[in-house]
């Protein structure tokens, strides 16, 4: 079946239909079955509010009939009011931006990447990361940073794909019921396999940013 790659972007004080949706398909994957109980609230429904969501880039997998089957966000370092990487380990973010050389404006913090159960083991995380360093690429960003969940081996997903884990100790992460690694991406030091993926998913994206505006 085939998945179409869609882009939305939000800036400011936004919390339309789209948003709301993401969030819900979100937090019913999160909830996994009662594993994360937090994203569940107490009238049954589901919602996984984030501030960061209303300044960002989401890149979304639908299947045909609509229904969306995976997610990721990516978000201006610059624009974001405390980032997440700054909030677990400060030393640690400023000693990556060092060695990365670059400013908030040349770096992305990725995050929410989920992708419905039933379809999981058919490449659809790996298609949002690879689209995510496409769309890196697109807005001339040098770097993303964000975190991975290791107890299910998340991290080895971003490993394939040019990422590497910073140096340091694991973060823990209740309300995902997880562990966590800082982890980074420089767009244009992924493993040669992956380009011509990238190629696909930066020409889709060209398009879809031009359309946004």
């Amino acid at each position: 079946m085939a998945v179409e790659l869609e882009y939305l972007w939000c800036e400011g004080n936004f919390a339309g239909a789209a948003v709301s949706e993401l969030r819900e398909f979100r937090a019913r994957v999160a909830w996994a079955n009662g594993e994360r109980p937090d994203f569940r609230l107490p009238d049954g429904s589901f919602d996984d509010a984030d501030p960061h969501d209303l300044t960002a880039h989401h890149l979304i997998l639908r299947r045909p009939d609509g229904e969306i089957i995976g997610c990721c966000r990516y978000a201006p370092l610059e624009a974001l009011p405390c980032s997440r990487i700054r909030e677990l380990d400060p030393a640690l973010a400023v000693r990556l931006q060092g060695e990365l050389g670059c400013a908030d404006s040349e770096l992305l913090e990725g995050g929410r990447l989920l992708v419905a159960p039933e379809w999981r083991r058919h490449g659809l995380a790996s298609d949002l990361l690879l689209a995510g360093t496409a769309l890196a690429r697109v807005l001339r960003r040098r770097a993303i940073w964000g975190t991975a969940g290791v107890r299910q081996g998340q991290e080895h997903i971003f490993l394939r794909l040019g990422y590497r884990c910073a140096d340091a100790p694991l973060i823990p992460a209740p309300h995902y019921a997880d562990d966590l690694r800082v982890i980074v991406c420089e767009p244009d030091e992924v493993p040669a396999g992956t380009e011509p993926r990238i190629a696909e998913f930066t020409t889709r994206l060209s398009v879809l940013l031009a359309d946004s505006r």
